[in-house]
């Protein structure tokens, strides 16, 4: 049944689990659980999700970040691997915020979902993207599509995560706030 209102599904304030000198995907804040058959989850159900972290690369290695949006295992949106700077920055802000709507339900649904990323500071090389905006699609950086084959009938996370290119000592992320919300329709 559609909510009238946006309504706040978790405000997490605490800092979470930092992601340090590591290359594997983490979740950069724990993952929100959507039970079996979730009443919330219909046709056109949509939701929101922000967070906010700051994050640190070292001039020697910078590498690459990429940003997910997952459903279970099941990538649906992917920020692609943006570049750090090769100036080493610390602590610097950034912020995750993407839609998620459901197209349809059931063993075999599907959603559309696309977010942006942004990072303050002009934290990478000026050659690949000096605004620090990075769009998040489907399919990829900057190209939206549609995911299908998610099985809605059973439970299922819903999680945002990083991955650094290198465990250079000290890459690192911290997610400081997150407000995931349910939106009206």
């Amino acid at each position: 049944m559609p909510n009238p209102y946006t309504t706040p599904l978790v405000v997490a304030v605490a800092d979470g689990a930092q992601i340090l000198n590591t290359t594997t995907e983490t979740a950069i804040i724990p993952a929100y659980g959507f039970s079996a058959n979730d009443p919330r989850i219909y046709q056109g159900a949509s939701f929101t999700e922000r967070c906010w972290f700051d994050i640190s690369n070292v001039v020697t290695t910078p590498g690459t970040v990429t940003f997910r949006v997952k459903h279970g295992t099941t990538v649906l949106a992917s920020s692609g691997a943006i570049a750090m700077d090769t100036t080493a920055r610390s602590n610097f802000s950034g912020r995750i915020e993407y839609d998620l709507t459901v197209r349809s339900i059931g063993s075999a649904g599907s959603a559309f979902c696309q977010g942006l990323v942004i990072l303050g500071n002009v934290p990478v090389g000026a050659a690949a993207d000096p605004q620090g905006l990075y769009f998040m699609g489907s399919a990829g950086e900057q190209v939206p599509a549609v995911v299908g084959s998610l099985d809605f009938t059973a439970a299922w996370n819903l999680s945002v995560t990083a991955q650094f290119s290198v465990a250079t000592a000290t890459t690192q992320l911290t997610n400081h706030l997150r407000i995931l919300k349910a939106n009206s329709t």
